[in-house]
């Protein structure tokens, strides 16, 4: 069982190749500028270990915290939305690139506002998500915000983009623990 209450901080790198390099297993942490990622990675360590801000586009660099001494969980910049768009987005497109090909990805969990549609910028992304080959887990956030109609609306999108078995995240016990037993089996824990 992993204890995510033993969970710190260990650096925040401008890329991969600037990692921790003790060969931990990491789990990479994406998805739109404030769409819930600090949030959620606190929700699931029981601390505020992750800044969060309600001003999209502060998290800048990938930020390594350390679970139970066995993985990282990976904050990543948020993509779109940003005061400097044209700049964070050919860092941001680099960053994952080079992310993408590191041995210790074991998987990636993809943080999802589904109260609008997708833009076509999140479609793209999404598809090169899915494109390479690493596992994925989606994360619908804020389903707490959402009236029933809402919901339904919101697992019809889920399907039509190809999204099976989404966690819908109301940061209750469920879905984190739905959300840690995926992990877990990432991490081979």
């Amino acid at each position: 069982m992993i204890d995510y209450r033993k969970a710190r901080y260990i650096i925040s790198a401008p890329s991969p190749s600037k990692a921790p390099k003790d060969g931990k297993p990491s789990i990479l942490f994406i998805g739109r500028s404030n769409v819930g990622k600090s949030t959620l990675i606190n929700s699931l360590t029981g601390q505020k270990i992750a800044y969060s801000s309600k001003k999209a586009g502060k998290t800048k660099l990938l930020n390594y915290f350390l679970i139970d001494d066995s993985f990282y969980l990976v904050d990543a910049p948020g993509y779109g939305s940003t005061i400097y768009a044209n700049l964070s987005t050919i860092n941001f497109a680099k960053m994952m690139e080079e992310y993408a090909k590191d041995n210790f990805l074991r998987g990636i969990v993809l943080l999802l506002d589904l109260r609008h549609p997708l833009g076509e910028d999140d479609k793209k992304f999404l598809s090169y998500l899915q494109s390479l080959g690493k596992p994925l887990i989606y994360v619908v956030t804020k389903a707490d915000l959402l009236n029933q109609s809402e919901l339904s609306k919101a697992k019809r999108l889920a399907g039509e983009y190809g999204i099976p078995e989404a966690i819908y995240s109301k940061g209750d016990k469920a879905s984190l623990d739905s959300l840690k037993g995926k992990i877990a089996k990432l991490v081979g824990k």
